[in-house]
């Protein structure tokens, strides 16, 4: 099995060469896939289980267009730096730490460590809403670091003594 296996690796020859790819494109496009593998592990646990015994059932398991929608309509996450309530629940639940941010600062999601899973969409709370899943289009540039500062109004609270 593995001598195939190596003789139709070296028929396939090198990596892109085939397809008519340059070595930088090929290089972007396997960060980007190395990157999202895993929001593939994710999106396609079940499939991803099976054990199938024939490559034909493998190749029609994931199909080109399959894989390519995949890849079009990939999931971002973002903090709305308007809605976002520093309440620390998304930074402290994000299971990789993407999550920039600490008391009284307005979260960032840091897009190269973020891997798609979702943990902070379902973790912020509804009445702050302040993740939102993007699909399909580039995700807002995260405000800059000295503008993230929450300023909290305080409360003027004025005691009264009650004379007896």
């Amino acid at each position: 099995m593995m001598t195939d296996f190596g003789k139709r690796l070296k028929e396939l020859g090198p990596l892109g060469e085939g397809e008519g790819i340059d070595r930088n494109e090929l290089r972007s496009k396997l960060e980007t896939v190395t990157k999202l593998v895993p929001y593939i592990k994710l999106v396609k646990r079940e499939k991803l289980a099976l054990h199938l015994a024939k490559e034909e059932e493998y190749n029609a398991l994931f199909t080109r267009d399959e894989v390519d929608k995949l890849f079009r309509e990939v999931i971002s996450y973002h903090i709305d730096p308007d809605l976002c309530q520093a309440c620390m629940i998304c930074l402290k639940k994000c299971p990789v730490e993407a999550i920039v941010g600490g008391k009284n600062q307005i979260h960032v999601i840091e897009q190269e460590q973020c891997i798609k899973c979702g943990t902070c969409f379902d973790a912020c709370p509804p009445r702050f809403g302040a993740v939102k899943k993007i699909s399909g289009e580039p995700v807002p540039t995260p405000i800059p670091e000295e503008k993230r500062t929450i300023a909290r109004k305080s409360k003027n609270i004025e005691w009264y003594r009650k004379e007896y």
